[in-house]
């Protein structure tokens, strides 16, 4: 009987500790995601150039001519996006500051359709017709699309109707998270 009341005894007190190291586990979670650094643009870039590579299946020489390309390209696109960080409430917005919003956004978006042209005169002696519409049908420097998403997607934040931020200012409303 004292054995078994003891070995009780030991396994309540074990289970006890267990639950507050758990407890500190948990608690210590959160202060480690907020240590853990986000990547740089730079990174970011480099991971989307790799994933291109990887989705268009090219030879090593085909690669080492597309990479710079590629990356070039890209900074190109990132380049186009307005300069300026308008103010998220439209009802403080003159009418002035409206319509030169909506201009802002509409030179951005001739500047990158000039970009992808010019771009796609250069892919095109490196890739056949498949591979281009992959370069093109992807989203510069964005995620997972869901399905029948491809064409949002390809809107930057800025470009969105009803959004008058920069995607990057970080006070765009319709900016995913």
């Amino acid at each position: 009987m004292k054995t078994r009341l003891m070995t009780l005894v030991v396994m309540m007190a074990v289970s006890i500790s267990s639950f507050s190291v758990m407890a500190q586990n948990a608690q210590d979670a959160p202060a480690q995601r907020r240590a853990k650094q986000r990547p740089t643009p730079e990174q970011m870039m480099d991971r989307h150039v790799k994933m291109m590579e990887k989705k268009l299946v090219m030879d090593d020489a085909t690669a080492a001519k597309f990479t710079p390309l590629y990356k070039e390209y890209l900074q190109a696109m990132k380049d186009c996006r307005p300069a300026e960080c308008v103010k998220a409430k439209k009802a403080e917005m003159t009418d002035a500051e409206i319509e030169q919003a909506i201009q802002n956004r509409f030179d951005a978006r001739q500047k990158m359709l000039d970009v992808q042209k010019k771009y796609f005169k250069k892919f095109n002696e490196l890739l056949n017709a498949k591979q281009l519409e992959m370069v093109f049908q992807q989203p510069c420097m964005g995620g997972k699309m869901k399905p029948g998403m491809q064409n949002h997607k390809m809107m930057r934040h800025g470009d969105r109707p009803g959004c008058m931020e920069r995607p990057d200012c970080g006070k765009c409303p319709m900016q995913d998270k």
